[in-house]
């Protein structure tokens, strides 16, 4: 078991926690965002109360003054008005009558220099017309000037952003921060699920802080674990099928070995020894017609030669077919397996043997022909042996869309299936082997008679060329294995 390693994740896309601060960085500007403008409606709202009030409480003033003047006495009013210095958001100008300009407010001496920038008083400053009030003799205009306002409340909101801002700031720090904590184990599990995918089933990860991260942690180690059991588990059968493939690869090739070494045996038996065989029995033949041998030893000793080269010639030729069945080069396997039905029925009455064959067995690889001979040839010899039976069922039955060949072989005899997965029964194992040395199946069960049903199946095509293929890549795997 292996603890997590650490490396950075190269996925593509936003993580959570980026998605995450941006959400809230957003939010806080938005909040920011809507606090400014409630800030500046209100302060509109009241900067247009407070210009409009000083404007009427300016205007009855001015008025009530001016009334007191007439066109003699305009430039005391020009005077008073001079040394009562500045009202308050209003800019305040007298003109005669001839339009000569007799007084003009002067700028403000608050914040004097100063001023809030422009876009801000654009969106804050009231518009109010000018008020003009006819005297006897001039004029006074009165125009509101909130600039002094509209620095005030700049002033205020400036403190107000400049507080606010470093206080969500630090919520923002305070919020990334805790956000990559409480997300940390989630990139940890993130990368312990790349690694799995990468074929690191060995991954496990630590203990995780939080009740539910903790949770999750021990979920995924117990994923992992099942995960890496199930790929050793199908490593393992990955390796059992290669042995089987190479068993029976090997198998394959021990059989057809052992079928060309008894081709051959046979062959130098019938060439060599039978032409030896039948020229001993000719000389023995000669010597018994001689009439100086007759009567004496001379003829005992032919006589004993020629005996023992026929019985010998015989015992051969008993044994060829049994080496190889001649009849499988010359008439193929259905007329093979026919000769030697007849064969047994003859040797083994009152044994009766019925062959069936549903449809035309085409010519077969010679390696498939072999191997249902000799899987017939021992059926057969165990129903002799051993089941006692008097009726035996032998059925070939072709299956073209299955590229299949089903060989069926009941006797009404005695069976003792328990009996046959015992040790021992060398007949049954290998039928087995030869069977599925070709990808084929041999099976054993209770058939209709009461008897042993074996049913054999064969793939037409002969032996599975993909063997040939992967023996090699999965004896390599096995060394790997092993090692």
């Amino acid at each position: 078991m292996q603890n997590l390693s650490v490396h950075e994740p190269g996925g593509a896309g936003i993580s959570l926690r980026r998605k995450i601060d941006v959400i809230f960085a957003v939010l806080t500007l938005l909040v920011l965002g809507i606090f400014v403008t409630v800030e500046v409606q209100a302060t509109r709202s009241s900067i247009r109360e407070e210009m409009e009030a000083s404007n009427r409480i300016s205007t009855q003033l001015l008025s009530r003054i001016g009334a007191g003047y007439d066109r003699s006495t305009m430039p005391q009013l020009a005077r008073f008005l001079r040394q009562t210095g500045r009202v308050r958001a209003s800019e305040v100008q007298l003109t005669d009558d001839a339009g000569s300009m007799l007084y003009v407010s002067p700028p403000p001496t608050y914040k004097a220099g100063r001023f809030a920038p422009e876009w801000y008083t654009d969106m804050v400053a009231p518009r109010i017309a000018p008020t003009v009030i006819r005297l006897d003799g001039g004029t006074l205009r009165v125009t509101m000037n909130p600039s002094r306002a509209v620095l005030d409340s700049w002033d205020d909101l400036k403190a107000i952003l400049i507080s606010q801002g470093v206080l969500l700031l630090a919520a923002d720090l305070l919020v990334f921060w805790l956000v990559g904590r409480w997300l940390a184990p989630l990139e940890k599990i993130s990368r312990g699920l790349r690694q799995m995918e990468a074929g690191q089933h060995h991954i496990r990860l630590p203990a995780l802080p939080g009740k539910e991260m903790h949770e999750m942690g021990r979920t995924f180690n117990r994923m992992a674990q099942a995960v890496e059991e199930n790929m050793q588990v199908r490593q393992a059968e990955a390796d059992a099928q290669a042995r089987l493939r190479i068993q029976r690869e090997s198998t394959r090739l021990l059989n057809a070995r052992i079928e060309d070494e008894r081709t051959a045996l046979a062959r130098e038996l019938h060439d060599e020894l039978g032409q030896s065989l039948t020229a001993m029995r000719s000389i023995a033949q000669s010597l018994l017609q001689n009439p100086q041998l007759q009567g004496g030893s001379g003829e005992q000793a032919a006589r004993l030669l020629f005996d023992t080269a026929s019985t010998t010639y015989d015992a051969m030729h008993r044994m060829i077919p049994r080496l190889r069945p001649m009849q499988l080069d010359g008439m193929g396997l259905i007329d093979a397996v026919r000769d030697l039905v007849t064969d047994l029925q003859i040797k083994h009455a009152p044994l009766r043997i019925a062959l069936t064959v549903a449809q035309p067995v085409p010519a077969l690889p010679d390696t498939l022909e072999i191997s249902a001979f000799r899987i017939v040839q021992e059926a057969l010899t165990n129903v002799v042996r051993h089941a006692g039976a008097t009726e035996v069922a032998l059925q070939f039955v072709l299956h073209p869309d299955q590229d299949q060949l089903e060989i069926v072989v009941a006797d009404n005899g005695a069976v003792d299936l328990a009996a046959l997965q015992k040790s021992g029964h060398y007949g049954v194992l290998g039928m087995q082997e030869r069977a599925e040395s070709l990808a084929g199946s041999v099976t054993f069960a209770v058939g209709a008679g009461g008897g042993l049903e074996v049913r054999v199946r064969l793939p037409l095509s002969g032996p599975d060329p993909a063997l040939d293929t992967t023996r090699a890549d999965d004896a390599a795997r096995l060394s790997e294995a092993a090692a």
